[in-house]
């Protein structure tokens, strides 16, 4: 299946003609608008600070992972009087009684353990890949919110601005059917009619006006600031970023998406902690080297200095099953593991596969609309004409222009249907970051 990519903003010269303020083309210096929006916020929000925090965590435990290299380094001195009463000392009838001083240094050296050491400097890494695509992940939804936000609260605007274009033009029909009632030469019964009409041009107005608010707070949570409506402009979504193919789409999707690198980090950590199990059956093996000095201790008299460098070994021959059974349990976290990374890819496939519909459905509802658009403007102009000369009713005029009115204000919603379809499908694919948005971060 492929994507037939056309211009996000369509130019209709007869919604120019009834409307004059609908989805103007930006200009190249304000097409940044959104983007610049983005910049500033995206590194305040809250999610991401603390996502941020997260990796620096990391970072720092694959460093402490790395002590286990390392030589331990152990110090120790004791001081006192000492007072020994024994069968020697007894026998002699000299009591010991002196002031005891020792200091020893120890510094220990693991050479061998089972790679335990290898195994937790690995899972601390994975822990910061981890943490670093968890982070990629925070930031394109927290894009997405932002876009979605932005999108919304223009969508909402020029709906608000469609309403009451409509509402005028119905009270101006409406006094000037008053009008000819009062000269005689109209009909009560359809400035009557055309005040229903206005009553329920008014209604929808209202409910576009309270559509418009709930954007606004949305807009303000957000981004942390009210919007400035007036400097806002439509955005541009990066369409050359899609590809032309579905399949081609989900390949992209599988290999970038945060979702499915995370879920692809959590299998390795778990195999990665079989390692670390298995270095139970294994002996630590250390080189110790101790010195030793004692001045007046247990009994003797004088200086004492030991010196040592030895090989160690320990092995715990019998854990009580311990071992045997982390391994079974591991095996089992792996399974599961695997299952959740299959049923994520398989969930990353099928909100491609909507996002793609979603794109698609989005543009064939702008070409239809874009024609009844049309349509319901030369029918609109056609029974204007008749009025004028007498030959049909102000009723059949109003409901004329309400047909264009509602034909212009579903346009409006499907074109930011559109964007917002591309940002959804970017999202999906994993390529909706400040990198491929072309975003200068504000860090």
């Amino acid at each position: 299946m492929r994507l037939p990519f056309r211009p996000v903003n369509i130019q209709l010269s007869l919604i120019a003609l009834c409307t004059g303020c609908l989805l103007i083309a930006p200009t190249e210096g304000l097409a940044k608008a959104l983007e610049k929006e983005l910049a500033d916020f995206i590194y305040l929000h809250p999610l991401v600070k603390a996502g941020k925090s997260a990796t620096q965590s990391a970072e720092q435990g694959v460093r402490q992972s790395k002590a286990g290299y390392l030589p331990t380094l152990q110090a120790s001195a004791a001081a006192g009087p000492e007072h020994i009463d024994n069968p020697t000392t007894r026998a002699t009838e000299k009591d010991w009684s002196r002031v005891m001083q020792t200091a020893s240094l120890t510094m220990t050296q693991n050479v061998f353990n089972g790679y335990l050491t290898h195994s937790t400097v690995r899972t601390a890494r994975l822990n910061k890949s981890l943490a670093h695509i968890t982070l990629e992940g925070t930031l394109q939804n927290t894009l997405f919110e932002g876009t979605s936000a932005y999108v919304d609260v223009l969508r909402q605007y020029r709906l608000v601005q469609l309403a009451r274009g409509n509402e005028a033009t119905i009270q101006r029909q409406l006094n000037l059917e008053d009008e000819r009632v009062q000269r005689g030469s109209g009909i009560a019964v359809d400035v009557l009619q055309a005040k229903s009409r206005l009553q329920i041009a008014k209604e929808r107005r209202v409910t576009f006006e309270g559509a418009l608010e709930d954007a606004v707070s949305r807009y303000a949570q957000v981004f942390d600031h009210a919007p400035d409506i007036e400097a806002m402009v439509d955005p541009v979504p990066p369409v050359e970023m899609i590809p032309s193919e579905l399949v081609k789409t989900i390949e992209i999707a599988i290999q970038e998406n945060p979702a499915i690198s995370n879920s692809a980090i959590t299998v390795e950590m778990t195999r990665e902690r079989r390692r670390t199990v298995l270095s139970e059956y294994a002996p630590v093996v250390d080189v110790v080297s101790s010195a030793n000095v004692e001045k007046h201790n247990a009994g003797t008299l004088g200086m004492r200095r030991d010196y040592s460098v030895q090989v160690q070994a320990n092995w715990n021959l019998f854990t009580g099953f311990t071992t045997s059974e982390s391994l079974s349990q591991v095996a089992y976290d792996y399974g599961t593991s695997r299952n959740n990374h299959d049923q994520t890819i398989d969930k990353v496939i099928e909100q491609v596969r909507l996002s793609w519909q979603a794109l698609l459905t989005a543009r064939s509802r702008l070409e239809l609309l874009e024609n009844a658009v049309n349509i319901a403007s030369e029918v609109f102009i056609s029974r204007k004409k008749l009025r004028e000369a007498g030959k049909e009713t102000v009723i059949n005029v109003l409901d004329a222009e309400n047909e264009v009115s509602n034909a212009q204000i579903n346009f409006t919603a499907a074109s930011y249907d559109e964007r917002l379809a591309i940002y959804q499908l970017l999202l999906s694919m994993g390529r909706l970051n400040p990198s491929h948005l072309k975003l200068a971060m504000n860090e």
